[in-house]
């Protein structure tokens, strides 16, 4: 009997043909799922994910939602309308548009939630501009940006974090410093085992 193909909003995870979990993206023998935190906090985050990142192994959004409690996926870019509801609440989206403000520690309220696009720079861009979880919200960029550790992808600009970088940055804003920590930390995990993945797969001499 052949093995499920992993998904994510009923869409298949691509990468070297191998059967990857459907929840950190990694092949089945590496899951770090079961190693990380599930962290309560107050915040409602919902990841506006584009659906080709839904079927990219190297997505770190699912990541950030697999960790926060509550958190959850909304799928733009399919034939139908986004897929994914959006909580009732304040909503804030971080985004660095013009005149967008930094994120500040009384944001922090029992029905706040945070909208955070996921994709390409132009693809977030879009998320902002049109996506009705992200239309009517304030936008709210990270008051410091620290340097990305993510180096499974190159990014369109410098000094770019990836998605799960930048929501475990505004948790450390309005959750606390421990809760930032205990999503990066579950981001290294998740780095290093992608990492080992990804030069499995190099073939022998490559220097890319």
């Amino acid at each position: 009997m052949s093995a499920s193909k992993p998904t994510l909003g009923g869409r298949d995870l691509r990468g070297w043909r191998l059967v990857r979990c459907g929840g950190c993206g990694l092949p089945e023998g590496l899951c770090v799922c079961a190693a990380l935190p599930s962290l309560a906090v107050r915040t409602r985050v919902v990841v506006v994910m584009h659906h080709i990142e839904a079927v990219r192994s190297t997505n770190t959004g699912r990541l950030a939602v697999a960790m926060l409690q509550g958190a959850s996926v909304r799928l733009r870019g399919t034939r139908d309308a986004a897929v994914g509801d959006v909580p009732a609440g304040r909503r804030l989206v971080l985004f660095p548009s013009e005149g967008a403000r930094p994120l500040r520690p009384d944001d922090a309220t029992d029905d706040l939630v945070l909208v955070v696009p996921d994709g390409t720079w132009a693809q977030a861009r879009r998320v902002h501009r049109r996506d009705p979880a992200a239309q009517g919200a304030e936008a709210v960029t990270l008051p410091t940006v620290a340097t990305s550790t993510y180096d499974l992808r190159r990014s369109e600009r410098a000094g770019a974090l990836c998605t799960v970088e930048a929501i475990a940055a505004a948790m450390g804003v309005l959750e606390g410093t421990a809760v930032e920590a205990a999503l990066r930390e579950g981001f290294e995990a998740w780095r290093d085992r992608a990492l080992r993945v990804r030069d499995a797969a190099r073939p022998v001499g490559s220097i890319m």
